[in-house]
This record gives C-alpha cells, structure tokens and sequence, in this order.
C-alpha cells in the first residue's frame, strides 16, 4: 500500500485515507471490486511496469455502486456469459421490466447525491448512462423508448448536478446541453423544469450571475405542474443570484415564490434527494441568499433551521451552511468565530467531499478576511487546511 500511494502521490494526486485505502485493497485482493479509477489504474501501472492490458483494466463490469468506492468486477468470460444471457432473454429487445429497472436506479441516484462524494457518483453515472443507451437502441415501443429519454435525460441532469459540485464549469455547460435535448425529446415539462434548474446552479456557481437568474426563470415558466420540483429549487437559485448581486427587493420576492411552492410539495417531492426538494434546502438557500445580502440575523435564522432540518448524510448542505455561518461571523467581525467555524467544517470531512464546491467556499470565506484579522492565530492555522480550490 505504501508503494500505491507513493505512485498516486508522484502524479500529483491524493491517495485516500487509511482505513479507506485498507478496506480498497482488501475488495480488490478478494475480487469484489475492480481498479476502475483511472488514476489507481495508472498507479499499479507504474508501481509494476506492466499496461493496463497486461493487468486487466480494460473490463470492468458496470453496475450501480452502493458502496463510496467503485464498480464490481466480473471476470472476462463471464462477463461475456453475462451478456450472451442477457441476449437470450430479452432477444435483443429492451423490455418493460428493464426499463422499469432503469426508472428504479434513477431514483436511487438522485438520493445517493445527498450523501456519496461527487468524484465516486461520476463514475457510475458515466457507466449506466452507456448502458441505458444501448437499451434505447433495442427498444422497439415509441412508449418505452419515451420513458428510457425520459431516464436518459434525468441521468443527464445528475451529471450536471455532479459536475456543478465538482466546480467543473466546461463539462458541465457540455451536459447541460445534452440535458437539455434529452428533456425535449422526452416531452416531460416537469423534467425540463427540474435540468433547467439544475443548470441555473451552474451558472451561479461560474459566477454567471445574469445567466443564472435568466435559466433559473425559465425553469420556473416550464414548471406546470403546482407539485413539481423544479421551481422552488429554481426560485431558491433564483434569490440567491439576485442576492449575490445585491437585489434585497427581488432576492425577498423569489423566496417568497420558492416558500409558496415549496408548500405544494407533497410524498417523494419533499424526500432528501437531487429529485426532491423540502424546507431543510429551502432554508440553506435561504441563509446563503441572506448572508450575501449582508443581513446577519436573518442569514442565522434561516441557517440554525437548516441545520437542524438537515438529514444526517447530507454532508454538502450541511457543510456549505457552516461556511456560510462562517461568513456571518466574518460580517460581525468575529474572525476568530468565522475561522473556528471552517476548521471544524472541515476537518469533519474527507477529501472527496471536500472537493469541489465547499473547498471552493471555504476559500472564498478566507480571502475575505481582512489583512489584519488574517494575523489572528486561529485565522493563521486555517492555510494549512484549507486548500486551494
């Protein structure tokens, strides 16, 4: 392992943690995992001087990881016998139960988004969505192929969703795009709103703040439905665009809609999933929208309700709602409040939650201390923790 780790470090990378890598060797000795992470890939590759060929990297075995690590490994042959099964089956043909199967891991997804690192969901993303694929192309009801678009595009606004946590602004307008066709051919405005909003949040995490207020609207415009998803996360985006412009009338007015809709919301709408939205989001919007407009007491209002609303699991609400206290006790000139606030944020979590958007705030948050509360001891200690985003 001390060899692994120096390979993954001479590439510049970080290994993971201990107790992490330990339980990663022990899947892979025993076969119940496979190397499917390509920078791992390269580092045995490195540590033994043999292709990636040579120590069989190139057949990993797709299927939905329920664990924070990667794919299961299946061996060629049966991989093969796997697929030649499948083909017996259905006769090359997509059937209702396959795609009832497909809806069923979307569903699945849009929950692990809450609680499964970005970099560890982008994988199984990328692998299904070529699955999925395929099965459009042995579909040979207009219905049934309807519904695997439907799939297509939904995976397709998680992948946005996971690229905008990742801060990865290119790949994320790239799939923001492929979204957006796949929502037109399935012909769901319900859909269409909700990738419309998903895009309005990548936009504001570029700092596109115009464009973001300007998708975030028409996404509340395609929302039809008074029960869907799509526009009070869109009004929520919405107040904070306007709020980090420095709009408090039109920031008040887009969460007033976001809290009417929000109201509506009924069963799976309000469970903790990207599919889903309740008054614990409603509230973390709502505190960052007013800690960037400046208003300290509402900013802790709506944060201390966040946080106890928060579900357990959902580290980046969480996290990124700490941040934002931060800043608050910045605002009141309590430098050291602020900077105790982030330490503790983040020594609370891995690197692989930490990428991404909340390292992204936590230096956002530092930059903004002046240049004599940066001299204050617990202000000092945080360089070491907090990395360049």
């Amino acid at each position: 392992m001390r060899r692994f780790e120096a390979a993954v470090q001479a590439m510049g990378q970080q290994s993971p943690a201990g107790a992490s890598l330990k339980r990663m060797f022990a899947y892979w000795e025993r076969g119940q995992r496979a190397v499917t992470v390509s920078v791992y890939q390269r580092a045995f590759e490195i540590m033994y001087q043999r292709s990636a060929a040579d120590l069989g990297f190139e057949t990993p075995t797709p299927v939905v990881s329920h664990d924070a690590s990667e794919t299961l490994p299946v061996d060629a042959d049966l991989e093969h016998l796997r697929r030649s099964l499948d083909e017996t089956l259905t006769h090359g043909v997509t059937s209702d139960a396959v795609i009832d199967d497909w809806e069923q891991m979307v569903e699945r997804y849009g929950r692990a988004t809450r609680d499964r690192p970005a970099a560890l969901l982008l994988q199984d993303l990328g692998t299904d969505l070529e699955h999925i694929r395929r099965s459009v192309d042995g579909c040979r009801s207009s219905l049934g192929k309807r519904r695997l678009v439907r799939v297509i595009a939904q995976m397709s606004g998680l992948l946005v969703l996971t690229l905008v946590k990742l801060d990865d602004r290119t790949a994320f307008r790239r799939w923001a795009r492929t979204a957006r066709v796949a929502a037109t051919e399935a012909g769901d405005p319900e859909v269409e709103a909700w990738l419309l909003a998903q895009e309005s949040y990548g936009h504001f995490y570029s700092n596109d703040l115009s464009e973001a207020v300007i998708v975030a609207e028409h996404a509340q415009a395609a929302s039809t439905a008074p029960r869907g998803v799509g526009g009070p996360l869109a009004a929520a985006l919405e107040a904070r665009a306007h709020a980090m412009i420095g709009d408090g009338r039109a920031t008040i007015r887009a969460l007033e809609r976001a809290e009417s809709m929000v109201a509506n919301l009924e069963g799976d709408a309000l469970t903790p999933s990207a599919f889903g939205y309740n008054e614990a989001q409603l509230r973390f919007h709502a505190g960052s929208a007013y800690t960037r407009l400046g208003d300290v007491p509402r900013a802790f209002a709506a944060q201390e309700k966040a946080l106890a609303l928060c579900a357990p699991g959902d580290y980046t609400d969480s996290a990124l709602t700490h941040l934002d206290r931060a800043a608050c006790w910045a605002i009141e000139g309590d430098a050291t409040a602020a900077a105790t606030e982030v330490a503790s944020t983040l020594v609370g979590l891995s690197s692989a939650q930490r990428q991404g958007l909340i390292d992204l705030r936590a230096v956002e948050v530092m930059t903004g201390f002046s240049e004599q509360q940066r001299k204050l001891p617990a202000v000092q200690e945080l360089r070491d923790l907090v990395r360049p985003a």
